[in-house]
């Protein structure tokens, strides 16, 4: 009989034993595959898990609008007095490269709207961009080669006004 005792207790001993050993194979492999999920999910191997990236620059590049192609000087040539910074700034505003901004340098004074003076190289310009801001204004071509365009203003030219600045957009990780 002893030896039967001792071959029942043998017996649950292994079993324990099997039970443990099975139970640590269970938890290395639930261990194992976390740690494996673990680095798949930060490598953005796992749908929709990819770590938002920063940036290469923080800086937001703006682009040029059609308006900033050619240079557009502003002079005035009415009686009253700043007409040109107002209107260089509502224009600076609306996305033009405004050039110089100061009285006529023809010296003429205009009673009249005004008028757009442009070369042959910017025309198109004067035509596409600054006439619909100055309808009523004159267009003049005159002899300069570059694609320059003037706007002169006269006594009835009415104000342009100004663009509110659009928002920069935001850039996370910045």
């Amino acid at each position: 009989m002893k030896y039967a005792q001792e071959t029942g207790l043998s017996h649950a001993r292994k079993r324990r034993q099997r039970r443990s050993i099975t139970i640590l194979i269970i938890v290395a492999v639930l261990v194992g595959g976390g740690f494996g999920y673990a680095v798949a999910y930060t490598a953005g191997l796992v749908p929709g898990s990819a770590l938002p990236t920063v940036p290469a620059s923080c800086k937001v590049t703006p682009t040029k609008s059609p308006q900033a192609a050619a240079v557009l000087n502003v002079y005035n040539a009415a009686k009253a007095q700043g007409r040109a910074g107002e209107t260089g700034r509502a224009l600076s505003s609306r996305g033009f490269q405004v050039g110089v901004v100061s009285n006529d340098p023809y010296k003429m004074k205009l009673t009249g709207f005004g008028q757009i003076r442009f070369g042959p190289k910017g025309a198109a310009f004067a035509k596409q961009y600054v006439q619909p801001l100055a309808s009523q204004a004159t267009l003049m071509q005159d002899g300069r080669d570059d694609t320059s365009v003037d706007l002169v203003l006269g006594d009835q030219f009415a104000p342009i006004p100004s663009m509110s600045p659009t928002p920069s957009p935001t850039i996370p990780g910045c």
